[in-house]
């Protein structure tokens, strides 16, 4: 356990696949029946007033698919700039990871790094005595789109990964690190989307990654999006928080999960409270 000083509790708020859509997209591959997309726009808009009147948290993170694609890229340049400029009415920090669907009919990060106004989608800063890496996938144009673009935008590239092993060498605070894919391995087992492809859920080169994460001793924890369940993983010593989607209908009962963590440093210790945002009567 950590024994550095903070001087006050940080507060992160986290969400993940929120799959925003103006509309339900056509013959994009994916099973969109269990994803509620209907619901993004107003659990979005209800998560957004609970942060910024309630919670009032130091921080908040996305950890990837602002959008469900529509495998078009000029309608996804539009949907990603949208939900982009919706995230911009959170009244405190905000940033996001990257996912799959975000990805997909780019031919580059590039284009959705333009949008967030990022240099890179891979990035770390520093809040109250906290170290916060954002890990970017990349994009393999030597992939085809199929399943969501998973294949296409699966692995962290040499550079970042170079670039991981620099940054936390040279980091001596405690450390969170957030990445769309999951990285903790897990047999799926039970997982709608994934039971039947537990490899799709999972980051390609985790490996390489775990490498880098397994040797640092001030790794706090490791936070994903994409399986679409919420889950608690520990292995070889560090804590894995892997987040539902807020518009999976979990239950199959026509209500979306809006799942999101609150989580709480307090110096020594991480405490992550699972919420949910319900929607009155369900009415978009």
């Amino acid at each position: 356990m950590l024994r550095r000083v903070i001087m006050a509790n940080t507060k992160i708020v986290f969400f993940s696949d929120l799959h925003y859509a103006p509309e339900r997209p056509i013959n994009n591959g994916s099973i969109i029946e269990r994803k509620l997309m209907e619901y993004s726009q107003p659990l979005l808009q209800k998560l957004i007033h609970k942060i910024n009147e309630e919670i009032k948290p130091d921080l908040i993170i996305n950890l990837g698919d602002l959008i469900e694609d529509f495998n078009d890229h000029d309608k996804d340049i539009v949907n990603l700039t949208y939900i982009w400029n919706e995230f911009k009415k959170f009244k405190y920090p905000f940033y996001s990871c990257i996912g799959n669907h975000d990805l997909r009919s780019m031919t580059s990060r590039k284009e959705v790094e333009h949008i967030m106004e990022y240099a890179h989608s891979t990035f770390s800063f520093d809040i109250n005595g906290i170290h916060i890496v954002i890990l970017g996938t990349d994009v393999n144009n030597n992939m085809g789109r199929e399943a969501g673009g998973i294949l296409k935008t699966q692995f962290i590239s040499k550079e970042d990964l170079e670039w991981l092993e620099k940054n936390l060498k040279e980091n001596e605070l405690p450390t969170i690190v957030c990445v769309h894919f999951g990285i903790a391995e897990d047999n799926m087992k039970g997982n709608w989307w994934f039971e039947s492809c537990p490899e799709d859920a999972l980051l390609a080169n985790r490996k390489e990654v775990k490498t880098i994460l397994k040797n640092k001793k001030n790794i706090i924890s490791v936070f994903s999006g994409h399986q679409h369940w919420t889950k608690h993983i520990e292995e070889d010593g560090i804590e894995y928080h892997i987040l539902g989607s807020m518009t999976e209908n979990i239950n199959d009962d026509g209500i979306p999960d809006g799942v999101y963590f609150i989580a709480e440093f307090d110096g020594e210790s991480l405490e992550t409270i699972e919420k949910h945002i319900r929607l009155e009567n369900n009415n978009v």
